[in-house]
């Protein structure tokens, strides 16, 4: 039973650490968001909070696990958030996303290069100029020149593309916030279940002790005549059986202690350096005054669908732009020559400047297709924001729950535990005295 109550300490505290952990404020992401919502990303639900009522208390830190004052806790997570592969997968993929950002958002800009050939040419007499004035024979001829364009943007499309990119790219930075989320609570929770796996540990060791005693105590009332033999063997078998509870114990240790090295991006030693857990200090539970008002900024699950829903918002604007006629300015200045002698003599600069235009007339349906498929695609992101925020209330809601369920529980434990710890001392009286039989005090 003391095993119990501690164990339901380190239960609040996994349930405290879901949480926290859900509600992480996020300064960045939630300052990111804060642009005017499209009406189709208007939250839903979120005013639905009878169920999340608790104590108020304030949004928790980035680093909650701190206010369970265990230094190894600490060192584990931090030691995670740096080894972890999950988190090096996060970095690779976020710095993949802000490049790919940046490369739309160079499209905006006009381009210039510089450019060089040579060879030799021959050209044919007979190409409609008078074969006087053609050149004899091959030539050696050059040309380079400085090429200038500039995509004119008049409809938004590449500004659009851009703005998408970025919004992407801070998708993926609140999926690596959720992927550190992840990381920390789940070190938590394996670190909760290895203290859980010490205190019974401790019950199984005063199991073996309390075998050993009985055993000791019914050979005694055997030699007495208060007991048979069968009752001794009895006895006897309670103590190999407990020992095997300890084994099957330091098994599942070994197991969580793996399973934290994993975690922590380590091989299994260093899980096995990993100490028993100290006691949890725990903090009084509660809820975010403003946690109806601000759930949608502060969870990198759903900051992370929101900006992928306004992402696919402005790819809609791409798709309608493609309708409309693409205007280039484009431009060149150098030199030509035939005869590379000549490159860099007077009168051998040529030059141009001008702009380009098209205009899409028939292409079989492909711009309409590809309208419809942007249009469906911000559907699907604006169902998945839905969800990823019905979810994220639910997880609350049921951790609030669990907690405050819990807290009875932990104090029905106790209880408990003292009025068996009264009957536990009389049966053994009684047991000593021969008014109860072994079964009794066990």
């Amino acid at each position: 039973m003391a095993s119990t109550v501690r164990y339901g300490q380190w239960v609040m505290m996994i349930r405290a650490s879901a949480i926290s952990a859900m509600l992480i404020g996020l300064p960045l992401l939630a300052g990111c968001v804060a642009a005017s919502p499209d009406a189709a990303l208007r939250p839903r639900g979120v005013t639905d909070v009878a169920t999340l009522a608790a104590p108020a208390t304030d949004w928790p830190q980035a680093e909650w696990w701190r206010a369970y004052r265990d230094p190894q806790l600490d060192a584990l997570i931090t030691e995670a958030l740096v080894g972890s592969p999950d988190v090096a997968a996060a970095d690779a993929r976020l710095h993949r996303a802000q490049a790919l950002a940046r490369e739309y958002e160079a499209a905006r800009l006009p381009s210039l290069n510089a450019n060089a050939s040579g060879g030799f040419n021959k050209q044919s007499y007979n190409n409609g100029i008078p074969p006087e004035f053609v050149p004899r024979g091959y030539n050696d001829v050059g040309r380079a020149a400085l090429d200038f364009s500039w995509e004119l943007d008049f409809w938004g499309k590449n500004r659009k593309a851009a703005n998408a990119a970025g919004l992407d790219a801070r998708a993926v930075m609140a999926d690596r916030a959720a992927a550190a989320v992840m990381l920390s609570t789940s070190v938590a929770a394996s670190y909760a279940q290895l203290a859980q796996l010490f205190a019974e540990r401790d019950v199984a060791v005063a199991a073996i002790a309390l075998r050993e005693d009985s055993f000791k105590l019914v050979q005694q009332r055997v030699i007495g005549g208060l007991d048979t033999r069968a009752e001794a063997k009895s006895a006897e078998a309670g103590v190999p059986a407990a020992r095997g509870d300890l084994a099957a114990t330091d098994e599942q240790i070994a197991i969580t202690r793996n399973a934290l090295a994993a975690l922590l991006g380590a091989g299994p030693d260093r899980g096995a350096a990993i100490t028993p857990p100290q006691k949890a200090q725990l903090a009084a539970f509660g809820l975010p005054a403003t946690l109806a008002a601000e759930l949608v900024g502060r969870k990198p699950e759903i900051v992370a669908a929101r900006w992928r829903a306004e992402a696919a918002g402005q790819r809609i604007g791409v798709a309608r732009a493609q309708f409309y006629p693409n205007i280039n300015l484009a431009a060149f200045i150098g030199v030509q020559s035939l005869g590379l002698s000549k490159l860099v003599s007077a009168g051998s600069n040529i030059g141009q400047v001008g702009p380009a235009i098209s205009l899409p007339i028939f292409d079989g349906g492909r711009l309409k297709a590809n309208l419809r498929g942007a249009e469906a695609d911000y559907a699907l992101a604006v169902a998945q924001y839905d969800g990823a925020l019905t979810r994220a209330l639910q997880d609350v809601a049921d951790a609030a729950a669990s907690a405050r369920a819990l807290t009875g529980r932990v104090a029905e434990a106790r209880a408990a535990l003292a009025g068996e710890g009264e009957a536990d001392k009389g049966a053994r009286v009684r047991f000593t005295g021969g008014l109860a039989n072994y079964q009794s005090a066990l």
